[in-house]
């Protein structure tokens, strides 16, 4: 998912800014966490979301060793979770997911639509699966946004059938 995760990441250099609040919502190896994280700044905050002791694990060893920890909150929970730490007067200047075939689109819809409350003006949500088909239902859903409020766009590498989905709030 290479190229599909790093055409992702130059929108994000684009419109995350230091002192963003961003959100990793599945941390997977950590490479968005630290990614997300070098970008908000000493005055911004990554919150990193993960059931998986071991995930939470292997990514706080590494956001110590490249000096990003306090950058970082840790959150030992599923991605469901992220509504109850949304706060309105703080927008989200970035969240990602990354989809597999064991996400349920069911979750992940009913938490994008509290996260595309809360994204800031020119704000990105970002949808990662390595195969198209998990994607399409999320797909048409936000297809139905207004598009006087969002932008949405689809991108797949037809090599891999690696694809994202990038929605911009206006």
């Amino acid at each position: 998912m290479r190229s599909i995760q790093n055409l992702v990441q130059i929108s994000l250099n684009e419109y995350l800014a230091p002192g963003d609040v961003a959100i990793d919502a599945t941390i997977r190896h950590g490479d968005i966490t630290r990614f997300l994280a070098s970008r908000v700044g000493d005055t911004g905050k990554v919150l990193a979301f993960s059931d998986s002791k071991s995930e939470i694990d292997d990514v706080a060893a590494s956001l110590f060793l490249s000096g990003l920890n306090e950058r970082v909150d840790l959150i030992s929970k599923g991605f469901t979770n992220i509504p109850a730490y949304l706060d309105p007067t703080e927008p989200i200047g970035a969240a990602i997911f990354q989809l597999d075939e064991q996400s349920s689109v069911s979750d992940v819809q009913t938490t994008i639509k509290s996260l595309l409350m809360v994204l800031k003006t020119d704000g990105l949500l970002c949808l990662l699966s390595e195969d198209s088909d998990s994607l399409l239902a999320i797909k048409s859903y936000l297809a139905k946004l207004p598009d006087t409020s969002y932008s949405v766009s689809y991108y797949q590498d037809v090599l891999t059938q690696s694809s994202a989905l990038v929605v911009q709030r206006h």
